[in-house]
């Protein structure tokens, strides 16, 4: 089986997440959008948010490109590379809504993970139709269901899974952070996607670069064989006595 059927297939049997995964590629070169592939300006007639096309591709099944026209907001503009950054480093804009100060908002917008070049284009869609390769596959989910996707990929890599926010732009943080530094990471969304991108108070991103799938995949599959994690989570009761794996009493607490 493929890395993306494979993916897909153990994400919905043992994840089981509201809304479709994402796919992200960001296209540098002249590749073009596949058939069917409209832009906001095109399809809607407006741009849109760069957080309400994640939305789109994983609750109305639509593929978008965005072109730097297709962008309604400036700060991801600026992080996307299509506006200058001195604009967003400057920290007015953070003022006084998310800083204190000119040296706290600075310090903000500094820790954002600014494209050096801006893409040609970004494409989101659906994974499951998505017609093209993509760079980073996004799982929205609850706490619980992004603990599964990181025992996945934990099991055969060892590496936990960083969270990364500033409470706000969070696509500087699952598409930019992810595409630079090739590592999966656990967002959680701000403000504005919450807003326009109907993202709900429940929900984190779980942002995974695609040479990870199958390893993921295969791992969530084995956390779940193994029979020490499921979800949904079956719960014992607050003050039931635990029992826990016997593993854990004979090598953590052995008998003298």
């Amino acid at each position: 089986m493929k890395s993306k059927e494979l993916f897909l297939a153990n994400v919905k049997k043992y994840i089981r997440p509201q809304t479709d995964p994402v796919a992200i590629k960001l296209v540098f070169g002249d590749e073009q959008p596949p058939e069917g592939m409209k832009r906001p300006t095109e399809k809607f007639g407006y741009p849109l948010a760069a957080c309400q096309g994640v939305s789109a591709a994983r609750r109305l099944g639509l593929s978008l490109s965005f072109e730097m026209p297709d962008h309604a907001c400036p700060p991801s503009m600026c992080v996307f590379g299509y506006l200058p950054k001195e604009r967003l480093l400057s920290g007015q804009v953070t003022m006084p809504g998310y800083a204190g100060s000119e040296e706290a908002a600075k310090k903000i917008e500094a820790a954002n993970i600014i494209l050096e070049a801006p893409p040609r284009a970004i494409w989101f869609a659906p994974y499951e139709t998505a017609q093209f390769e993509p760079d980073i596959v996004l799982v929205y989910g609850n706490s619980a269901q992004a603990t599964r996707l990181a025992q996945g990929y934990a099991y055969y890599t060892g590496d936990g899974v960083k969270s990364y926010t500033l409470g706000r732009l969070a696509c500087a943080s699952y598409v930019n952070k992810v595409y630079v530094t090739q590592e999966p990471t656990i967002v959680i969304p701000g403000g504005g996607e919450r807003a326009f991108g109907t993202t709900g108070d429940d929900e984190l991103v779980f942002a995974l670069p695609v040479k990870f799938l199958e390893t993921t995949a295969l791992g969530i599959e084995a956390v779940h064989k193994a029979g020490y994690a499921r979800y949904p989570t079956g719960f014992a009761g607050i003050t039931a006595q635990p029992k826990l794996p016997g593993k854990y009493y004979k090598y953590l607490m052995p008998k003298e």
